[in-house]
């Protein structure tokens, strides 16, 4: 059997490897159209800010390292630009059978439908570019970022711990609306300015000129002028070559797939940014564009292709990122999305202490909990405190009780561990708990 993977990032390779475990005598080749395969993208920023220098390794392993030690065949710098019943032709002329096909094929940049021009005008999407943006961005003093989602707050960052001049503009009412509700979007806001970033809120971006050697940013509310433009306004599913197949695309603008990342054609398969999935607390279509989740979709597809019966349920949503000192996290839905999913919701905010009172070194943790009434079932859960650890490890506990169908009395009876340097007796998240059962 040949199985063509069409995509070299987490996905493909995830789905590669898999197939090449259990099935070592399939032949398994990757077409990537970059000279960059098993990428980190999430790396973009760190780079930028100059964390490390080596773009070998925004890659988790080389070209090399899959062909001699998992048996993987990959063909990087070579793209896809037809795919049909049974082949694929590339940019090179190469004409390749299958009998199993994977799109892996990833996300693109949204760009924003208006006027654009100049030459200093960029996105933060892919590893291949990360050299030129950052020489770029190192020769000039004011940067504007047009979105105020992940991307755009850890570039903001970046900028600014080198010593550049920040303006954010968004469209939005505050900073991570997709993952925050506005009581804690508000407390990003809030560390933003005090790190020096300008933020420009609610602006309909009208237009991104030239104004001499500078970048003009064009709103419904103002005109900056900036030395470069980064463009964080979103992805979209990269859903050309499934176009090609006329394969059908779900509810979201991904490609829809079953559990086991099968596709509506037979022998085909969709895992990572290109394909959709299914929130597990609405039960409805989802599509969850990152690095965790297409890992995950690859490794299930890859099973699947193998022989073996993997189902993928879906997800939770969850994500994490960083501004300065602040983590910000959140899983299931925000209390907004909730309402407008005709649930019934009750939430509570409460700021705990890391640490027991007598030892040193204490932060504060906000933690916000959403429940449905009636039920009292867990459905979303937002962190932001100045401790990583503490961060991280309330935001997965709590996913991982939301996939449970976990209660808020579930959450509260839970046996969580104690240590005075790294929790208090009454973890936040069973303070959180016992606040919310008076609401529910």
């Amino acid at each position: 059997m040949r199985v063509v993977v069409i995509g070299g990032g987490a996905a493909g390779m995830s789905a590669a490897s898999r197939i090449k475990r259990i099935r070592p005598d399939y032949d398994v080749v990757v077409f990537e159209s970059t000279n960059i395969v098993s990428h980190a993208p999430c790396g973009i920023p760190y780079f930028l800010e100059g964390l490390f220098n080596d773009e070998s390794l925004f890659m988790h392993y080389t070209p090399d390292y899959f062909t001699s030690v998992r048996g993987v065949r990959v063909r990087v710098n070579e793209s896809v630009v037809k795919v049909g019943d049974g082949f694929i032709i590339t940019n090179t002329g190469n004409r390749v059978n299958w009998d199993y096909l994977v799109l892996a094929t990833g996300s693109v940049p949204r760009i924003p439908n208006i006027p654009i021009s100049g030459n200093k005008v960029f996105t933060i999407h892919h590893p291949s570019r990360a050299v030129e943006v950052r020489r770029i961005l190192d020769s000039v003093n004011v940067i504007g970022i047009v979105g105020s989602g992940y991307i755009g707050l850890e570039v903001a960052e970046a900028m600014r711990v080198k010593g550049k001049e920040v303006i954010i503009v968004s469209r939005s009412s505050y900073p991570l609306s997709r993952s925050l509700d506005s009581d804690l979007g508000a407390l990003v806001t809030e560390e933003l300015i005090k790190s020096g970033v300008k933020v420009k809120l609610n602006e309909r971006l009208i237009e991104i000129g030239r104004q001499g050697d500078s970048q003009v940013i064009i709103t419904d509310s103002g005109k900056y002028i900036v030395d470069a433009v980064i463009l964080a306004t979103g992805i979209a599913p990269n859903v050309e070559l499934a176009s090609m197949l006329n394969l059908r695309i779900g509810e979201t603008g991904a490609v829809w797939v079953n559990e086991h990342m099968a596709t509506s054609r037979e022998n085909v398969y969709a895992a990572g940014d290109v394909a959709e999935t299914i929130n597990v607390v609405t039960n409805e279509p989802y599509w969850h564009p990152f690095g965790t989740t297409a890992n995950k979709m690859g490794y299930t597809a890859g099973s699947n292709i193998a022989g073996l019966r993997l189902r993928f349920p879906g997800v939770a949503g969850t994500s994490m990122t960083r501004f300065m000192n602040m983590y910000v996290a959140s899983t299931g839905l925000t209390e907004s999305e909730a309402v407008k999913h005709g649930l019934r919701v009750a939430s509570t905010v409460i700021r705990a202490r890391t640490r027991a009172r007598y030892y040193p070194g204490d932060g504060e943790l906000i933690v916000k909990l959403i429940a449905e009434k009636g039920s009292g079932r867990i459905i979303g859960g937002q962190f932001i405190g100045s401790d990583g650890g503490q961060v991280l490890g309330r935001v997965n506990t709590l996913a991982s009780l939301i996939y449970k169908k976990a209660t808020v009395e579930d959450l509260f009876l839970t046996d969580l561990a104690y240590l005075p340097p790294v929790t208090q007796v009454w973890d936040p998240l069973i303070i959180a708990a016992r606040q919310l059962f008076n609401k529910l």
